[in-house]
């Protein structure tokens, strides 16, 4: 018998662990060029030109507030601070070809991949299905590094998007398979630590990477950092992971023997060997069809896909434009250690306490009862997340940790509340359509940050208030 923890063995434990490296390195090379994007539009020239703090008065510690709200380049060039000039006209990293390269041009590959990924991965080995998306995410994100063009970068991101859509539903899967009931939903937090991981990392490696200019490379060594670990990554989950057998998660009973049998409030899980009667060898589009029926028809999946879809918006909204909102308003704030401790930090607690509230919950009053933690959690986080925007450095942060403490609660559990709702056979085609849901609602709507910016000249502070507090309370 090995040591135990939370229900679960310690060789257990470890394939969520490694699922979870895996996402965190695909979400450091998603969420990275959001932190590069100004140097980059700087080099391959795209984007939004507009009055910028000159890096030099950065480096003497001068700029402590935003004095380059110029609107044209004249006035631009004519800003001053002891005989220097303080702002120059270049490009800012920011406007429509930056939102569709964060945003549209990820997600077309990714949600689509995402459900044929996921199609894949309920028929056949899951281990080896994430073991090649894994290759191909961190060849891309080396091949970005040597981007020279806008569009080469775009077609890096579309590959890398196709290798990062696989992590999530083959990964959901996987460890709904391997951990029980009591166990689950924090089982796919710790997976889920992943994204505010890679989130929080890519502020450190942007910012400090491009900073330190490596042999001249400047945001070319963040790209290349990012590759580096997932081959690492690759060839971990290649050796030491191995296929799990499936497991039914609902109604199903294992016992024929009707002696045996106790009446119970939740389901009875039931292990699946390998001589099981689950008919994996669905085509794909029956499988399709059968998910698109099962979401349709429920009204709890419709309603978690639509509050879900919203709550995403928001998180991406802040996602791709934190760096930006910090380079106008606070120029000099140390983005990178401050983004980089409350996305881990918060993250992780909001959502490993996210995964052992629901749980606790589902013990006492059934498996239905997960969304509660849900509606609560975001409630709390709206207010927060507005008070980001209306303090400054370093009390805003202050509330962007107890923001991500409870907005970071919902991803966790409501993915396990998927695939606790869905059949076996179809599980990992659920989880997969289930982000392309989230991706082309949540993953798209941010490009309209860059309309509302302009509105009533409100700037992007007036848009981040409508789209990341105003996202939490629609929910």
């Amino acid at each position: 018998m090995g040591c135990i923890c939370c229900g679960e063995r310690m060789s257990t434990w470890y394939y969520a662990l490694i699922l979870m490296g895996c996402y965190g390195v695909g979400e450091l090379g998603h969420f990275i060029i959001g932190i590069i994007s100004k140097p980059i539009s700087q080099e391959l020239q795209f984007g939004e030109k507009g009055c910028v703090t000159n890096i030099s008065i950065i480096e003497q510690n001068v700029a402590k507030q935003n004095k380059c709200s110029q609107q044209n380049f004249d006035l631009c060039e004519k800003v001053y601070y002891e005989n220097q000039t303080y702002c120059r006209w270049d490009y800012t990293g920011s406007g429509i070809e930056y939102q569709i390269l964060a945003g549209p041009s990820f997600i077309a590959i990714f949600t689509v991949m995402g459900i044929m990924i996921g199609v894949l991965g309920d028929k056949y080995n899951r281990v080896r299905l994430l073991t090649g998306c894994i290759l191909v995410y961190s060849t891309m994100a080396l091949l970005s590094g040597f981007s020279t063009t806008y569009w080469q970068l775009i077609i890096f991101r579309l590959g890398f998007a196709a290798g990062e859509a696989g992590c999530a539903p083959l990964s959901a899967s996987i460890i709904a398979d391997k951990f029980s009931k009591s166990s689950r939903a924090l089982a796919m937090s710790v997976f889920n630590w992943g994204i505010y991981l890679g989130y929080g990392s890519a502020f450190a490696v942007g910012n400090y990477v491009t900073e330190a200019n490596i042999m001249g490379k400047g945001w070319r060594w963040s790209y290349y950092l990012t590759a580096i670990p997932g081959f690492i990554m690759m060839v971990i989950v290649f050796i030491t992971i191995r296929e799990p057998n499936r497991k039914v998660i609902g109604k199903e009973k294992a016992i024929n023997d009707k002696s045996e049998m106790k009446e119970k409030k939740d389901s009875t899980e039931v292990f699946i060997e390998k001589n099981n009667k689950i008919n994996t060898n669905v085509g794909i589009l029956s499988k399709l069809w059968k998910t698109l029926k099962l979401f349709i028809s429920q009204p709890t999946i419709l309603m978690l896909l639509l509050a879900a879809a919203v709550r995403h918006t928001a998180s991406f909204c802040w996602a791709y434009n934190t760096q930006l909102y910090f380079n106008h308003y606070f120029p000099n704030t140390n983005v990178g250690i401050w983004m980089t401790l409350c996305s881990i930090v918060g993250g992780s607690i909001g959502i490993a306490s996210g995964g052992l509230i629901s749980d606790l919950v589902v013990s006492r009053y059934g498996i239905s009862t997960r969304l509660w933690v849900l509606v609560v959690s975001q409630g709390i986080a709206a207010p927060l997340a507005a008070m980001v925007l209306y303090l400054e450095p370093p009390y805003c942060f202050i509330a962007l940790l107890s923001a991500y403490i409870f907005a970071e609660m919902w991803y966790g559990v409501a993915v396990t509340v998927i695939v606790e709702l869905v059949p076996v056979k179809i599980r990992s085609t659920a989880v997969g359509m289930y982000g392309f849901v989230l991706g082309n609602v949540g993953g798209n709507l941010p490009v309209i940050v860059t309309k509302l910016k302009h509105i009533n000249s409100g700037g992007l502070r007036f848009a981040l208030y409508i789209m990341y507090p105003g996202g939490y309370l629609l929910r």
